[in-house]
């Protein structure tokens, strides 16, 4: 009959473990995601000491499984996305630059809108256009002033060259008012100036500047329009006193140029003229020799009174 200490000191410690076969997965509803398992482990251990002083360990595993819902799951793939998309969001705002006010350069010169911009730590972009405004002065930027922008951003400068210049069409033989289109349309302004002409009223006889010039665009064009040649009869004023004829001449919108001759007539009458008669052109001089009242062994003839013929011509 065996010892039952021998019994004891032959005894062995069995782990038993229950294990089940794999669960059949209920059937999936439709549009569900699917049920994840997890295993769930407890272990309980036993230790006691045997009458020849060995110690005897019993260790008693359980292993449970159970799933994980679809819903449990989606829901930790939204709270994993929010917070991915929170860090990305705090990593932009962070690596983002601090804005830059953008200055006014407008009416500044070109060096001085370029060392304007360049205090704030903005680049520039110069463009050259034709403008009114002065030579080398900025008369537009883009973006605008008071525009906020990163640090190290370009704005376009827009630098005056001065006035656009163009070529002045010819408007000379040209009737008044298709003379006005053609300069108008070439992008002058037109001044209209009347003079007498033999070419037919209305007519442009003369302009200024000359066609073919380089002019501003948006400059003035001066024409000189024939109103006719505005002929006139010329009075007869001889056997009248100095001012009564100078009176006759000037109504007739003539111009007296009075010379005074030795004559035997009494001093101050008219004892010639030239022309004696017919038409001139408005405008134009007629000499009247007035009487000195002596003859020419008593005195040399003196002139007290010249005039130029200043007849206008185109």
């Amino acid at each position: 009959m065996a010892d039952p200490e021998d019994r004891d000191r032959d005894e062995t410690i069995v782990e038993h473990v229950e294990t089940a076969g794999p669960p059949v997965p209920p059937p999936a509803a439709p549009l569900a995601a699917p049920d994840v398992e997890e295993a769930v482990v407890h272990e309980s251990e036993t230790i006691r000491q045997r009458p020849d002083g060995a110690v005897e360990r019993d260790v008693v595993r359980h292993e449970q499984r159970r799933r994980m819902s679809g819903d449990r799951i989606a829901l930790l793939i939204v709270l994993l996305a929010l917070l991915i998309a929170a860090g990305l969001g705090a990593w932009w705002y962070f690596a983002q630059d601090d804005p830059t006010s953008v200055p006014s350069v407008e009416g500044l010169t070109v060096d001085q809108a370029v060392a304007r911009l360049q205090d704030e730590d903005l680049k520039s972009d110069i463009v050259n256009q034709p403008s009114d405004a002065p030579e080398g002065t900025v008369f537009d930027q883009n973006p605008d002033a008071g525009a906020e922008v990163d640090e190290g951003s370009t704005v376009q400068v827009l630098v005056s060259g001065g006035p656009e210049t163009k070529t002045v069409p010819n408007a000379v033989g040209l009737p008044e008012a298709e003379a006005r289109d053609r300069l108008v349309a070439a992008g002058f302004q037109v001044r209209t100036r009347e003079v007498f002409s033999d070419k037919a009223q209305g007519t442009v006889v003369a302009q200024e500047p000359a066609a073919g010039a380089e002019g501003d665009e948006g400059g003035v064009v001066t024409i000189n329009v024939s109103k006719g040649s505005a002929q006139v009869d010329v009075p007869s004023v001889v056997g009248l006193d100095r001012a009564e004829a100078e009176n006759e001449i000037e109504s007739a919108n003539l111009r007296a140029n009075v010379v005074v001759v030795p004559s035997v007539e009494p001093e101050g009458r008219v004892v010639a003229q030239n022309p004696a008669g017919g038409t001139v052109r408005e405008g134009s001089t007629v000499r009247l020799n007035v009487s000195s009242g002596s003859s020419a062994t008593d005195s040399e003839p003196s002139t007290t009174d010249t005039a130029t013929d200043t007849t206008t011509t185109p």
